[in-house]
């Protein structure tokens, strides 16, 4: 997809990368393809009455199938409300066939109280919402599906109630934290994995109750911040070059992406 981020957004990527990395690094376009990783893919489609682009969900709907936006609803009925010609029902193949010829599937769903969603589909009550799908009660989020109550999150998935989040996999009650996987009640951690009511850790895996780690290491507070600058700076370094980073996932599977 190449839709562009709203300003509202794009000023959220960036106060959401100097609350976690201290500093900007870019803006939100610039990083699609990395915050895209692991996260369910939409598709983007041609509608069938208008010619326009519409999000739907790629797995989910087969290839060549007529979609509409969900805004071309009204239209679609009237289009569909012709009676069938009944000359052409012959028998109950013929029947089938007519009928799967009015069956169209629709994208582009955003419903409640929702403002500024581009790309998004199957959204309820989302502000400034950019390539999002299957998300609930959530503002100001990019490339993030599955997710109830996110804020300030991009490229989260399968999980609810995040703040100020970037790359965080099946999270709960997660706060400004970067690039973990399954953590639950966790806050200010980069590089984990299945934490529990942890905060402050970095490279830190298998961990409940523990805060101000390295690599499953305890550290007194001003050695741990102390690190913690100088690895954060390092995260920033490479993410404003290259664009992208290692993965959590790719690091447990070992496979490094």
């Amino acid at each position: 997809m190449t839709s562009q981020a709203d300003e509202p957004l794009n000023k959220a990527w960036k106060d959401t990368c100097r609350i976690l990395l201290g500093q900007e690094v870019g803006e939100l376009d610039d990083f699609s393809a990395y915050l895209r990783r692991h996260v369910e893919p939409l598709e983007r489609r041609n509608s069938a009455i208008s010619g326009k682009e519409v999000a739907v969900s790629s797995d989910k709907i087969p290839k060549g199938a007529p979609v509409i936006a969900y805004d071309e609803i009204e239209e679609y009925g009237k289009m569909v409300a012709r009676p069938m010609d009944v000359d052409k029902i012959k028998d109950l193949d013929s029947l089938v066939e007519n009928t799967r010829e009015m069956a169209y599937y629709a994208g582009n769903i955003v419903l409640g109280n929702s403002r500024g969603a581009a790309g998004s589909h199957r959204c309820v009550n989302v502000c400034h919402a950019l390539e999002c799908k299957d998300v609930y009660d959530g503002k100001y989020i990019a490339y993030t599906s599955s997710i109830r109550s996110p804020e300030y999150s991009f490229g989260c998935c399968f999980g609810g109630d995040i703040q100020f989040c970037i790359k965080a996999l099946d999270p709960y009650k997660q706060i400004r934290c970067m690039e973990t996987f399954h953590c639950n009640v966790a806050s200010d951690s980069y590089y984990s994995a299945t934490l529990e009511d942890c905060t402050n850790c970095i490279f830190s895996f298998n961990q409940k109750n523990r805060h101000y780690m390295i690599g499953n290491v305890s550290l007194p507070r001003d050695r741990y911040a102390a690190l913690k600058a100088k690895l954060v700076g390092e995260i920033a370094d490479e993410l404003r070059r290259k664009k992208s980073l290692p993965s959590i996932i790719g690091i447990i599977s070992g496979k490094g992406g």
